[in-house]
């Protein structure tokens, strides 16, 4: 394992409540990624191809990226290859079998590549914790609003398929993992944008947790380019304008959004 002390001995602290981020992302990953091992720059490059799940991907690449698959091209090494795979269940509509929405499915693939291609136990761990999140916040929505869960769920591990097949209140997970509990409060909360803001606090202290004894290896690289990508995300926001909406959208609901009476605890 290789250490990078002199990389992370500088690295100023951060808080999730931090009004403006130390470094932007893109300032974090230029100043360390040429001082990683080869394994460690993959690891760290799943950010990178992880962004692209969240729309960060040029028109022109996009574009080039549809044209190699038309014309049965291999991937390019700018290219997630989740992405590819995509792109081809996308042109023949075949991602539909698979998922509700698209977005579902891209995702469904990059936790599945990421988990697999990681060679990093931490950083593993830390993309099926994503995947459980996602998938139990669906899980509730779906038996809430009466929908089919089969199609809101992802990924292929444990968790998703006692999510897809289980009929206990809880799926059987209580006992299972231990954040269960910690994400069906987040429901609790009526606010979208604090319900938002917990989520991340939640993968927040996740990831401090999980890199408590990791004190200078890529995992805490990896760990602290995650916290600013929260920070940077959060100190974006216009703040009035999200509240404007999250109020607008409560109001158009039904009902508030809370835990089910068959999931509440004494």
């Amino acid at each position: 394992m290789r250490n990078y002390y002199y990389l992370i001995a500088g690295l100023p602290d951060i808080t999730i409540d931090d009004s403006k981020a130390a470094l932007t992302v893109s300032q974090f990953r230029a100043e360390v990624f040429d001082s990683l091992s080869g394994q460690d720059r993959k690891v760290m490059d799943l950010l990178r191809q992880e962004s692209v799940c969240r729309g960060f991907i040029g028109s022109d690449l996009m574009e080039q990226l549809v044209a190699d698959v038309k014309a049965d091209e291999a991937p390019r090494g700018d290219i997630p290859p989740f992405m590819y795979v995509f792109v081809q269940e996308w042109l023949d509509d075949s991602w539909r079998q698979k998922a509700a929405f698209a977005e579902d499915r891209l995702w469904s693939l990059f936790y599945e590549y990421a988990m697999a291609q990681a060679g990093n136990a931490f950083v593993s761990a830390w993309y099926e914790f994503n995947l459980n999140l996602n998938n139990i916040l669906s899980g509730i929505t779906a038996r809430k609003y009466n929908l089919d869960i089969q199609k809101v769920i992802v990924g292929r591990n444990d968790v998703a398929e006692a999510l897809r097949t289980s009929g206990a209140r809880d799926w059987g997970l209580s006992q299972e993992l231990e954040y269960f509990d910690d994400i069906l409060r987040l429901i609790d909360e009526p606010d979208l944008s604090q319900r938002e803001r917990k989520v991340d606090l939640l993968r927040w202290n996740w990831l401090e947790e999980h890199t408590f004894f990791n004190y200078f290896s890529v995992e805490r690289l990896f760990s602290y380019m995650v916290r600013l990508g929260i920070v940077e995300r959060w100190t974006t926001l216009d703040k009035e304008k999200g509240q404007k909406l999250f109020r607008k959208l409560i109001g158009e609901l039904k009902e508030q959004t809370e835990v089910p009476a068959e999931f509440k605890t004494n």
